[in-house]
């Protein structure tokens, strides 16, 4: 049985949460040119890529805990965002009575920065680098910053002055990056990014061969005062943009023992969804590859869904509208 032939689109993120009014609230304070709406009779924000939410009667697991600079119990879906121009975001965001989560710049910061262009280095360092580097450095424009959404969803601001605004921002963990990148070529007909030459021309990238690779070591700015582990990253190209891996944070020591990523579903970024031409043609071809289906193909007033289960318990709703 081949593939069918359309790539999958990203089309929203689903999230749990207690109150669906007060959290479209939030989010249309946020990204103001979003809208309200609804999708398979559930409320909607609707922009770039439509937030859907799905109303519980208690606080969902998965929440940002600030102690920790982290969720206590991670999965896959680490967090969503918008694409922006950071440099001036934080007057925007305390007009709107929000508070920037601080990014460390090192092991022994205890302030941290609220986003990442003002530290005095370029891009990430480790720790070793940060130690050499001179500290005098001057702010660049742009960056990445963190807000914390309703319910605890970790909201993500990322980009410079030449960045598109847009609502369409998803980040996962994963247990081997490099391998689940794989999988969404394999089982969802995404694709690697292009190989460029140094003269700009653009070649197929392999698949990751191995793709078994060990965490590398944690980075800053971050979340956490222990740094991020970012390295080995994949990304993957879907028929409207990409999405990129990172390891799971929870290895070794770093969180008191080592702690596998949970399964999203019933967290607060409870699942990923991407529109497909034909939910009943990719469910016969996911069932030629074995992959577990959490929700059957059915009915939704735009026309057909189902959920399938991702690497390491990442839920996956594929959706077709328009019929």
């Amino acid at each position: 049985m081949t593939i069918p032939d359309d790539v999958p689109s990203l089309h929203h993120a689903g999230l749990n949460t207690v109150d669906s009014e007060a959290a479209i609230d939030w989010y249309l304070r946020l990204w103001p040119s979003a809208s309200r709406g609804s999708f398979a009779q559930r409320p909607t924000v609707d922009a770039e890529m439509d937030l859907v939410f799905n109303e519980v009667p208690e606080p969902p697991a998965g929440a940002y805990d600030h102690r920790l600079g982290r969720p206590a119990d991670q999965s896959p879906f680490w967090h969503i965002g918008a694409f922006t121009n950071t440099t001036d975001w934080d007057s925007i965001v305390v007009a709107i009575g929000l508070t920037h989560l601080p990014l460390y710049t090192g092991p022994d910061d205890i302030r941290g920065v609220w986003r990442s262009g003002l530290t005095p280095y370029p891009g990430v360092a480790t720790a070793e680098q940060i130690a050499v580097l001179e500290s005098d450095g001057e702010p660049r424009p742009g960056g990445f910053s963190y807000v914390e959404g309703p319910d605890g969803a970790l909201f993500e601001l990322t980009g410079g002055p030449n960045t598109t605004p847009a609502l369409a921002h998803v980040h996962f963990f994963h247990e081997r990056p490099l391998c689940a990148a794989n999988w969404y070529v394999e089982h969802l007909g995404m694709s690697l990014p292009p190989v460029r030459a140094e003269d700009g021309t653009e070649s197929v990238r392999p698949p990751h061969e191995p793709c078994e690779a060990e965490p590398g070591e944690p980075g800053w700015p971050s979340l956490e005062r222990v740094g991020t582990i970012r390295q080995p990253r994949a990304s993957v190209v879907h028929a409207n943009g990409s999405m990129s891996f990172y390891p799971r944070q929870c290895v070794g020591q770093r969180c008191g023992s080592p702690r596998p990523l949970v399964p999203s579903r019933g967290q607060v970024l409870d699942h990923v969804g991407f529109s497909v031409a034909d939910v009943d043609a990719w469910a016969d071809w996911l069932d030629s590859r074995s992959v577990r289906v959490l929700e059957a193909p059915h009915d939704i007033e735009e026309g057909r869904a189902m959920t399938i289960e991702g690497p390491d318990g990442l839920s996956i709703e594929l959706v077709e509208v328009g019929r």
